[in-house]
């Protein structure tokens, strides 16, 4: 990480590309945090470092009495090999900032440049750098950290750039705004036996199949519900390569993906009934496992109207959502308590998708990003 560079004298786009030169891991993430502490210190915030990790706060204080605004982006990049570009490619292999949060911090960094040159009037504007959300721990990881309950927002605000969306492009949705989800690991246990004689042990072949085909039809069930139920194959594993044993114990994996978080606990539930079951029947071991466990995001509606508000005085088109994003996004975590709303920020109609090699955050995003924020900070805080 170079840092060298001077936050107050240098452009976004070459920051953006300093960070995106030096990606790190979810939960790795000390350079950049040690980098970005730096730059906040230059614009004259206060700085609170060790959230959930390596996540750090930047304070900016007004000289009156006020609400307190969070602004939230992300640390974290990616364990993807990214195609080449210009000068700024990664120096880490298999790492790269390819979900754009080079670009979200960049759009922090821009807001810490205007409140250093034009404080708020009133309140406190917290810019929140947060560690592993790629993995789905890194706000839940924040939210125990002790320091964060002296920070807690009385509102908050993040986005995610979206490709395939017109550049510049906001969209909102009231309440449901991305999906929960959660990883499903299925390890069955019997018993291994000789190829020619299988009836001597207890193969969880049928188990499995029926396993993955129950997991697969279960959404079936909700159909009568509203919003959002889905149940993805991921993997599956029946024992060893050797034509000469039948297999002994089996594997099978699923993301569960619903619109509430009430739906995913009932969801999850039948879930696991339906699997004790089929390994019952087949006198097997079970064992059920969860990973990347994401809530919901449910966003305010007075939040969204400051976010509509911002982006029709910013000539912004604002699109209503139909529908939950299905990927998620751990900001749920942190909206629980405040007048929270996520929005995303069309990347543009041609660049590749999110955790595509060849995504690159686009730099002409940067400053309607930064516009954007600022308008809502100066909605709630006003200027010095």
């Amino acid at each position: 990480m170079n840092t060298t560079l001077s936050l107050l004298g240098t452009p976004l786009a070459e920051l953006r590309h300093a960070l995106h030169r030096s990606p790190e891991l979810s939960g790795q993430e000390a350079a950049t945090a040690a980098c970005i502490a730096g730059w906040m210190q230059e614009a004259g915030a206060e700085v609170v470092s060790g959230l959930g990790g390596h996540g750090l706060a930047a304070i900016f204080r007004g000289t009156e009495p006020g609400p307190r605004v969070m602004l939230r982006c992300e640390l974290d990049a990616l364990p993807i090999d990214e195609a080449p570009r210009g000068d700024w490619s990664s120096c880490h292999p298999h790492v790269g900032h390819l979900c754009g949060h080079d670009g979200h911090m960049s759009w922090m960094l821009g807001v810490a440049q205007r409140l250093a040159a034009s404080p708020v009037a009133m309140g406190e504007v917290v810019l929140l750098f947060q560690p592993a959300e790629e993995t789905g721990e890194g706000a839940r990881a924040v939210v125990r950290s002790k320091a964060f309950a002296a920070l807690k927002p009385d509102y908050l605000y993040s986005c995610h750039n979206l490709p395939g969306r017109p550049l510049g492009e906001v969209s909102v949705r009231d309440h449901a705004f991305t999906c929960a989800s959660r990883g499903m690991i299925v390890r069955l246990s019997g018993l291994c036996a000789h190829a020619a004689h299988p009836e001597n042990g207890r193969s969880p072949a049928m188990a499995m199949c029926r396993i993955m085909q129950g997991l697969s039809r279960l959404p079936l069930q909700f159909a009568d519900e509203t919003g959002l139920a889905m149940v993805t194959l991921i993997h599956a594993r029946l024992g060893e390569v050797a034509f000469g044993t039948s297999p002994g114990d089996a594997e099978v994996m699923v993301t569960l993906r619903t619109e509430s978080d009430d739906m995913m606990k009932a969801l999850a539930e039948a879930a696991v009934s339906l699997a004790r079951s089929e390994a019952e029947e087949d006198r097997l071991g079970i064992d059920v496992d969860w990973c990347d466990t994401f809530d919901a995001t449910w966003n305010s509606p007075e939040a969204n109207d400051m976010i509509r508000r911002v982006a029709r005085q910013q000539g912004l088109d604002c699109v209503e959502l139909s529908q939950a994003h299905r990927w998620s996004e751990d900001f749920g975590v942190l909206a629980r308590d405040c007048h929270a709303a996520m929005f995303t920020f069309g990347a543009g109609e041609e660049m590749p998708g999110l955790h595509h090699p060849d995504y690159d955050f686009p730099d002409t995003l940067l400053a309607p990003g930064v516009e954007i924020f600022e308008g809502l900070v100066r909605q709630h805080l006003g200027r010095e």
